[in-house]
């Protein structure tokens, strides 16, 4: 009989004491959840932490603003592989040069390192335009539009350069300004009555041009094929090649200019700022907005 008092009494005060304290069980369950969410996130910190490395995104601010510059490599194998068949043709077009005319070539590289030999060739040279004329002229159009083209993807980062149109868009740039540039001369010549003057300096400067297209070949050939690790050092070499070339051109052009400065300075004027400055200007304006 006791006993049965006892538990009768101890189930009461049971009840009596879930009814004084209740018991959220949403909470427990709410807690148990954020537990469980917490240790899953707290083991995928490192999962995290490793992921998407590929397309990592550096932020840099600039005065008030927040850039992002993407910095995933994206594949251009093929890119590299059609510049590459377009190198080896240029090659062979130079290699059958050399073998079918190999005065042109030879006279070429003497014009460049003797002025006085060149003055003598410019006096004998045909006023035809020989096929091997076309060829080089052609290489160098071709060599300076890959050239500014790996300068913009590799250290411009210009994505929009690695596009096959952005060949074809460097080569009509750079032939236009190149043939543009030839025409003015002409036409000075002829309005002004300059003709023998600027003939000698049309001369020069293909000459100049012809002969860097050929010493930047070799340099091509690297950026497009060899290790990354070669890139810094072959560039500064063909940069020094290049300004020692600008070197030679503005010498023989001074020099070629004083004969039209001693006949008019006007003339000399109009032809400084007609040919030389406005088509450069023309130039890096066209390639800054490539650029941006």
């Amino acid at each position: 009989m006791a006993g049965k008092f006892f538990a009768v009494f101890f189930l009461i005060v049971s009840t009596a004491s879930l009814k004084a304290f209740p018991v959220d069980t949403t909470t427990i369950k709410t807690n148990s959840g954020n537990d469980t969410l917490n240790t899953a996130l707290l083991d995928s910190n490192p999962l995290n932490k490793h992921a998407g490395i590929d397309s990592v995104q550096s932020l840099l601010i600039t005065g008030n603003k927040v850039m992002v510059n993407d910095i995933e490599q994206s594949n251009s194998s093929g890119r590299n592989a059609f510049v590459f068949l377009i190198l080896v043709a240029l090659l062979g077009a130079l290699t059958y040069l050399k073998t079918a005319f190999g005065k042109d070539l030879d006279d070429l590289i003497q014009s460049v390192s003797n002025q006085n030999l060149a003055q003598q060739i410019f006096r004998t040279q045909s006023r035809e335009i020989s096929f091997s004329t076309i060829v080089l002229n052609l290489n160098f159009i071709v060599v300076m539009s890959l050239y500014v083209r790996f300068i913009l993807v590799k250290y411009f980062h210009v994505s929009a350069s690695e596009s096959f149109s952005s060949i074809l868009f460097m080569n009509f740039l750079f032939t236009f300004f190149y043939l543009g540039k030839i025409a003015l001369l002409k036409v000075i010549g002829v309005l002004f009555e300059v003709s023998d003057v600027c003939d000698e300096y049309i001369f020069s400067f293909t000459t100049v041009c012809k002969t860097l297209g050929l010493a930047l070949l070799p340099a091509l050939f690297i950026f497009y094929t060899a290790p990354q690790k070669f890139f810094n050092f072959v560039f500064i070499i063909s940069i020094l090649v290049f300004v020692f070339m600008v070197l030679i051109f503005v010498w023989r052009g001074l020099s070629t200019a004083y004969k039209l400065l001693y006949r008019s300075v006007y003339h000399f004027f109009i032809y400084v700022c007609v040919v030389e400055i406005s088509t450069i200007f023309l130039l890096f304006k066209l390639l800054t907005k490539t650029i941006n």
